[in-house]
């Protein structure tokens, strides 16, 4: 297999991918956006970031980067790319872990208003339900199409990053016990088994390519 091809194709692809979120978001320095419209863009930005980790995978373990000696260990944190605006934003290199909380069953405001009594007075609290087209902030997802835009610009870079990062979660793992590897087992966030976007087929294809580099099949 020609690995380098495959990078850049791929690469090519979330390129093309990231320019459409821009386009639909208005940019990356949107404050706020249409609850419809920025709930489509978190639908393709999720399993687009989900995609890069993998080709960073991917990157990392062509390039064959030898881990450096970890610095002082920090509290391990995901990376994501929050914040009020005033830091650069990073990509995430690894996934958000899996929740194995019970879900509650309430899903949401009740069409009927809550009431309380104070004194014999009745105090009706109207119920606000979202509507499509309410203006919610937008400064979280610009921040991370910021990140994602970032990362696609320099991936060896990234991959070095991913690198030091894998060192420094092995060494809290000896003090630990605990160890979080940049793809969580199972199906990759952002997966849908129904493919109705590109970034579901680029996103299926990074973590074919990741798996097959870190557990290579036996010939």
């Amino acid at each position: 297999m020609d690995w380098e091809l495959a990078i850049e194709r791929h690469r090519d692809a979330l390129l093309r991918i990231l320019a459409a979120l821009l386009v639909m978001a208005g940019g990356s320095a949107v404050d706020v956006l249409p609850r419809h419209l920025r709930t489509a863009v978190w639908r393709v930005l999720r399993p687009a970031e989900a995609a890069l980790r993998r080709l960073l995978v991917v990157v990392k373990e062509r390039m064959a980067i030898a881990p450096p000696c970890p610095r002082a260990v920090r509290p391990v944190s995901t990376g994501i790319a929050r914040g009020d605006g005033e830091r650069v934003p990073v990509f995430a290199l690894f996934d958000a872990r899996k929740s194995f909380k019970p879900r509650s069953s309430w899903r949401g405001p009740k069409p009927q208003p809550r009431i309380r009594f104070f004194d014999d007075v009745e105090i009706f609290e109207p119920v606000v339900i979202a509507a499509p087209d309410d203006m919610v902030s937008a400064v979280s997802l610009c921040r991370r199409l910021q990140a994602l835009q970032r990362a696609l610009a320099d991936l060896p870079k990234q991959a070095r990053r991913m690198a030091r990062w894998e060192a420094k979660r092995a060494l809290v793992r000896k003090e630990t016990g605990k160890y979080i590897r940049p793809m969580r087992p199972g199906k990759p966030p952002g997966h849908r088994d129904h493919k109705s976007h590109p970034v579901d087929f680029v996103l299926s294809d990074c973590h074919a390519l990741a798996l097959y580099l870190l557990a290579p099949p036996d010939t």
